[in-house]
This record gives C-alpha cells, sequence and structure tokens, in this order.
C-alpha cells in the first residue's frame, strides 16, 4: 500500500493536455432518473440510477431497452460482471455498502467498504474492476489540502484497502482503469476545477489532466460515472451548456494516456483559479514539489497591496464576494521563485 502523503507538504504540478477528442455525447431526454453508475459493452451502455436504483439498459445511440430493478435506491458505481452486478452505495456515516445482485435483480452478496484514510468510507464516488478487487473513489472523507481525497484498491470480503492513491480535488467522482493508468474525474461542488486526471499506477505518480469541456461555459458539467472499454472513455455527466436534463448524457471521448495528458511538470507553476471569481479565489502551489514557503500577494489595479498570506499550506483560498468587480493582480512568492496572474473578480 502507498504511504500516504503527509498533506500540506506535497501535491503535483500537472500540466493541461489538447489531445482529448469527444467523439460523442449520448442524450437521453426525458428520463426522470439521474444516471451516476456505467458500464458499457460493445453492444449496450448499462446505467445504474442514483435515487431509484434501478440498472437501465440502452444502446450507442441512446435507446433505453429496458430496465432491472435491485431493490435498493442507490447506484453510485456499477461493475457488470458475467452473471452478476455491483452496485455502490452513495454515502451513509457508518460505512458505506457494495451490493451484488444477479442479472435478474436477486441479491447475492452485500459488503461494507472498509474504514479509510479519515474514518469510515462514507461517500463513494464511483467504483471500477481490476481482477477480483475493485477500485473506488471517496468524496467523503476529503480534506482541505492535498491529498484532497484518496482512491482505495480493495478485494470485497478482504480487510483493509490493498492500495491506496492521493487525488486531486475534495470531490472525485468517477473513476476508470486501462492497464496501469488510474483516470478520475473531478466535480466542482467545493469550488475544485472539473478535470479528468490519470495517475500512473506502476510509478506511482500523476500523469496529467484535461479540462471537461463544458469549464469554460459555467465550470458546472457536474461529472458523475466513468468506465473504459478498451479504446474509448465514457462519462456520465449533467450537460455542456444548457441543458436540463440532470446526469442524461454520456460523453464518450477518445484519447490514450501517452498522448492525452501531458506528462507531470517540473516547473513552479501557481493554479489561480476560478477566473473570473465572484466568491472564492483559490490559489495553489505547483503539485508535486516540496515547498518550505508560500506567499501571496494581492493587488488591486491601482497597484495597492489588498491581501497578503505566508506559510506552508500549498493551496490559498481568498474570498472575494466583497471585492469591488475589477482586475487583481496575484503574486505568489514559493521558496524564492515567482510568479504572476492576472484574476477579474466579477458579480
Amino acid at each position: 500500500m502507498r504511504t500516504p502523503i503527509t498533506p500540506i507538504l506535497l501535491a503535483t504540478t500537472l500540466v493541461p493536455a489538447q489531445a482529448q477528442v469527444l467523439i460523442d455525447s449520448i442524450p437521453y431526454p426525458g428520463v426522470n432518473q439521474s444516471f451516476w453508475g456505467i458500464h458499457v459493452d460493445p453492444d449496450t451502455i448499462f446505467l445504474g440510477s442514483d435515487g431509484a436504483g434501478n440498472i437501465h439498459f440502452s444502446d450507442h445511440n441512446g435507446t433505453l431497452l429496458g430496465q432491472q430493478t435491485t431493490g435498493f435506491n442507490y447506484c453510485h458505481g456499477l461493475v457488470r460482471k458475467p452473471n452478476s452486478y455491483l452496485i455502490a452505495q452513495d454515502y451513509t456515516t457508518g460505512g458505506a455498502a457494495l451490493k451484488e445482485v444477479s442479472l435478474s435483480g436477486a441479491l447475492l452478496n452485500s459488503w461494507t467498504f472498509p474504514p479509510v484514510i479519515g474514518g469510515n468510507s462514507s461517500g463513494i464516488g464511483d467504483l471500477c474492476a481490476d481482477g477480483d478487487a475493485v477500485w473506488y473513489t471517496m468524496y467523503y472523507p476529503d480534506f482541505d489540502v492535498y491529498p484532497f481525497a484518496y482512491a482505495y484498491k480493495w478485494i470485497p470480503g478482504g480487510g483493509a484497502p490493498i492500495d491506496t492513491v492521493p487525488l486531486h480535488g475534495e470531490q472525485p467522482y468517477g473513476i476508470a482503469l486501462k492497464g496501469d493508468t488510474l483516470y478520475y474525474v473531478t466535480d466542482d461542488l467545493n469550488d475544485d476545477p472539473e478535470r479528468i486526471y490519470a495517475y500512473d499506477l506502476t510509478n506511482e505518480q500523476d500523469i496529467g489532466w484535461i479540462e471537461l469541456p463544458d469549464t469554460p461555459i459555467d465550470n458546472d458539467m457536474s461529472p458523475r460515472g466513468m468506465y473504459y472499454d478498451g479504446s474509448h472513455l465514457y462519462l456520465v455527466a449533467n450537460r455542456q451548456g444548457g441543458s436540463a436534463f440532470a446526469y442524461q448524457t454520456v460523453y464518450e471521448y477518445a484519447f490514450d494516456s501517452s498522448v492525452g495528458f501531458a506528462v507531470a511538470s517540473t516547473s513552479r507553476q501557481v493554479l489561480t483559479y476560478p477566473n473570473p471569481a465572484n466568491n472564492t479565489l483559490i490559489i495553489e502551489a505547483p503539485f508535486g514539489k516540496r515547498i518550505g514557503t508560500m506567499e501571496v500577494r494581492i493587488f488591486d489595479a491601482s497597484g495597492a497591496l489588498i491581501w497578503t498570506a505566508s506559510g506552508q499550506e500549498q493551496r490559498a483560498l481568498v474570498e472575494v464576494q466583497e471585492w469591488p468587480a475589477g482586475m487583481y493582480q496575484v503574486e505568489t512568492i514559493i521558496d524564492g521563485l515567482g510568479s504572476k496572474a492576472s484574476v477579474v473578480v466579477s458579480h
């Protein structure tokens, strides 16, 4: 198992990539369900609804073919096995449940996800298979500094997790596996940027990330479950742009981890987001660099210093909702190396 990284000291600077290709979007208009779990076969897309708990069957054109009841009111992760389904519970303080049901919906097995870093496995983001084991993301417990959350590998019915991966973002949901590359997606619920990240399990290091295509519009694509079918990555998400249908669109991406993500950067690039900002501005130190001190200074358009902070935290949260709208200059100094960014505050 990977040794948990001490928060506030270490994180990884990741550079966005441009090689993502959105192949298709498959909408499900008029369906009064919030799809979350997903599994994809060559002819069929299996979608687990969060709330009703039913498993819906669809072709790759978005035509629903039927559904299977499970007896449960959740599906935050879906794995289709040859003769059964695994479905993950969404949230419970005492430890979330993993259920195995037959293809006809009969309960076969029931387990409780083991305790994790920070407490019980309370909030499950998504689920994917890895042989007899499963990988799953945790959106609770989550943390204010890196690692913001973790993914775990666990054999159902076994004891503690057998592997642990630190994650970027406090709300990691979808998770998928391609060989030794682990993908996961983050939601913007806690002002995290909505991105798909890649992690190299062999070398135990981040590969990079891509922005979700909706992010430049309003930073609210609301990603949920993911699945990799051997050639394409499928993502259940709310929408791209204006849409009234929550979690009822499946997005299909074509990219390879070797070309679809940039390698981890060795630069001292600082992330400053969202931009424009209207509530909270986030200033993040480079991921993957052990820092001694980070100093942040913010100046208004007249050049007056209006905010400053210094310490070993690698992430600064600046409340800007009371600031006058306009342009601001952010200066960040990390271990003597400086960077500047212009940020717009809008209300």
